[in-house]
């Protein structure tokens, strides 16, 4: 039987150039050779996210059926799973093993990053927030990370446990993430039994160690559909934007599988912020991978986030292409702009009777360290309002003005999350009653008509006992000189 001619020219390239012939063979195979450039790196890496949970809990399900985070064949489809036939197979591989956008968003690092003051980016402290705070909580050791001198620095995932950094939960999706002791807290016991996946942490964050723990209201934030399902967190979140209550914040990034995600934010990303990830070899737009924005630091962007075995851990953006199951950026969703993620304070100072006293002076110690804060002088309303407070105990110090008298012009206060984390505090001095005339002795007396001002009177002469610029408030009873303070929350 005569040879087809691709099997005639599969013939010859072997006789004349066998390297050649190979690769002639494997391109009509129908996209076996299409893998090779795909083969899953032996270290692992940041982004390594394993396909089922590694909690001995009988009780914990399976990873696939609660996140979408190890992509699936119907997600990333490989060689074993292709038709027999070498064309029709052609196009399904072609998105898989020619990741285009990487290149096409590689422009908009030639962009510097902006900087400045977005009304969503209120000040946190990148070594001390409330989402650091999340992860301690979990059990991760980050004093002794801080204390070994790599806190913002790539640790290889394999090495985090040796080292003591992490907590006891580990990978698995038998939580929710939701889940409470009978103290009203995260059971962190059950989440050690059951592990937790990308997206059920973000929601142990979100929706219960914030308002459960650090006592913040989230309860105008939406929640995912599905609180284990990355895509829905992804959802969740852009309702956050819809409402108002968050930014997409752009970036630029490029990077294959297996090597370095080169990450250039558009501008400052803050704290808390919600980044969503899609597989970066099938970048269908649907959500994988999710964590949270933790900081920069020396050129290197952190998140925390749950992406293997190591459970709930500090990682390096830029390595999220390394691991058996790269993931790309997909988008980021600042931290909520309509909670207060920092104290803020307003105080209004009126008189006895009500009316605003301005121009006076206000000045806040903190308790703990003895660090004072100016908060200005009071405006015309008598008030004055200051937002990205750190929380704790203070004393507020008042410069009582001239002409008043304040029982108490130090007030302890403490500036907490309740109220949305704004203390108001209304404060009341009583303004001093004015010099009381001495009476004449008699109506008939001639001296009476003598005029009372000193300057008539003779050098050296005799003067008034009780003269007009005499001040006798000092009589005034102390209900009238007490200081009024309230608070509410």
């Amino acid at each position: 039987m005569k040879p087809s001619p691709l099997r005639a020219l599969g013939q010859l390239a072997a006789r004349r150039m066998p390297a050649f012939a190979a690769a002639v063979l494997v391109v009509l195979g129908g996209g076996a050779g299409l893998s090779l450039g795909l083969q899953r790196p032996a270290v692992i890496e940041e982004a390594e996210l394993p396909s089922a949970p590694t909690s001995s809990d009988p009780s914990s399900a399976p990873a696939s059926s609660s996140e979408p985070q190890a992509p699936t064949s119907s997600q990333a489809p490989t060689s074993s799973a292709a038709p027999a036939p070498a064309r029709p197979a052609a196009p399904a591989r072609k998105p898989a093993a020619t990741p285009a956008r990487p290149a096409a968003n590689a422009t908009a690092l030639a962009t510097p990053p902006q900087t400045g003051n977005y009304a969503y980016n209120a000040v946190l402290d990148m070594d001390n927030n409330v989402f650091m705070d999340a992860l301690i909580y979990t059990g991760c050791n980050v004093a002794k990370r801080r204390a070994d001198g790599t806190m913002w620095q790539y640790v290889a995932a394999s090495r985090k446990r040796g080292l003591g950094y992490l907590s006891k939960i580990g990978y698995g999706g038998g939580s929710t993430g939701y889940e409470t002791n009978a103290a009203g807290k995260p059971d962190i016991a059950l989440f050690e039994r059951r592990g937790l996946v990308c997206a059920s942490f973000v929601s142990y964050v979100y929706f219960n160690y914030l308002p459960n723990v650090a006592g913040y209201d989230v309860s105008s934030l939406t929640r995912p559909v599905k609180s284990t399902n990355a895509n829905d967190w992804l959802l969740a979140a852009r309702d956050w934007i819809k409402k108002g209550y968050a930014a997409s914040i752009p970036f630029g990034a490029s990077g294959r599988p297996g090597g370095f995600l080169r990450f250039a934010p558009g501008q400052d990303i803050p704290i808390g912020s919600v980044i969503a990830f899609e597989n970066a070899r099938n970048r269908n737009g649907r959500a994988c991978h999710v964590g949270i924005y933790a900081g920069a630091r020396n050129g290197t962007h952190f998140m925390y986030h749950v992406g293997n075995s190591n459970g709930p851990e500090l990682c390096a953006i830029e390595r999220v292409l390394f691991g058996p199951d790269p993931v790309y950026p997909l988008q980021i969703i600042s931290r909520p702009k309509n909670i207060r993620w920092a104290a803020a304070l307003t105080l209004t100072l009126r008189d006895d009777a009500g009316r605003p006293i301005s121009g006076v002076a206000f000045t806040l110690k903190n308790r703990a360290t003895g660090k004072t804060v100016s908060l200005g002088k009071t405006n015309a309303a008598g008030q004055i309002s200051r937002e990205n407070l750190p929380y704790g105990n203070y004393t507020l110090m008042q410069a009582v003005p001239a002409g008043y008298t304040c029982a108490k012009p130090n007030t302890d206060l403490a500036l907490t999350t309740r109220g949305n984390s704004l203390t108001t505090v209304s404060l009341t001095d009583v303004k001093d009653k004015p010099p009381v005339s001495s009476a004449p002795a008699s109506s008939s007396d001639p001296a009476s008509s003598a005029p009372a001002s000193s300057s008539s009177a003779p050098a050296g002469g005799e003067t008034s006992s009780a003269p007009e610029d005499t001040d006798v408030s000092s009589s005034t009873s102390s209900s009238d000189t007490t200081s009024q303070v309230g608070t509410a929350d």
